[in-house]
C-alpha cells in the first residue's frame, strides 16, 4: 500500500489547499466514502485493493481542486492522475494506463467497462448513496447500488 499512501498524501494535501469550505468538505466527505466504498467491493470481486483505491482518490479530483464543471471532471480528473502518477515514477505503465482509463470512465454508469472501471463505478454510486440516502438515484444508479451492496454481503 506504499503507492496508495504516496497518492492519498499528495491529493488531501492538495485539498486542503481549496478556500471554499463547503468544496473542502465535500472533497474530503466523498474521496473517504468512495475510498472506503471501493475497500469493501474491490476485495468481495477480487479486483486490486491498492489500485481500486488509488482510483478512488483520484476519481474527482479535477471536480474539487478546480471546481470545473461536472460533465467535464472525470476527463480532466484522468489528465491529473495520470501526470501525477507519471511524476513519481513509481507506477509501471500499465498501471497508469489501468487507473487513468477507470478515471476517465467513472461517469458512464449505463456502460460496462473492466472490472477495474465497474469497481469505481459502483463505490461511487455507493457513498453517494450512503452520503445521501434520500437522494433519487436514476435506474441505472439503483441497478449498480443493488448489485454492489449484494457483492459486500457475499
Amino acid at each position: 500500500m506504499q503507492k496508495y499512501e504516496v497518492v492519498k498524501d499528495y491529493v488531501y494535501s492538495q485539498f486542503a489547499k481549496i478556500s471554499y469550505e463547503p468544496l473542502k468538505t465535500a472533497a474530503y466527505t466523498h474521496t473517504a466514502m468512495v475510498d472506503a466504498s471501493i475497500t469493501l467491493l474491490a476485495i468481495s470481486r477480487n479486483v486490486r485493493v491498492e489500485r481500486a483505491k488509488i482510483c478512488a482518490l483520484l476519481h474527482d479530483y479535477a471536480q474539487f481542486v478546480d471546481n470545473c464543471p461536472h460533465d467535464q471532471h472525470a476527463k480532466l480528473s484522468s489528465l491529473y492522475a495520470c501526470n501525477f502518477l507519471k511524476s513519481t515514477e513509481l507506477f509501471k505503465v500499465n498501471e497508469i494506463d489501468d487507473i487513468c482509463y477507470a478515471i476517465q470512465m467513472h461517469s458512464h454508469k449505463e456502460q460496462f467497462d473492466s472490472p477495474l472501471c465497474e469497481v469505481l463505478k459502483d463505490a461511487d454510486v455507493l457513498a453517494r448513496f450512503l452520503e445521501n440516502p434520500e437522494k433519487k438515484l436514476s435506474e441505472i444508479e439503483t441497478k449498480r447500488l443493488l448489485k454492489a451492496t449484494s457483492d459486500i454481503q457475499k
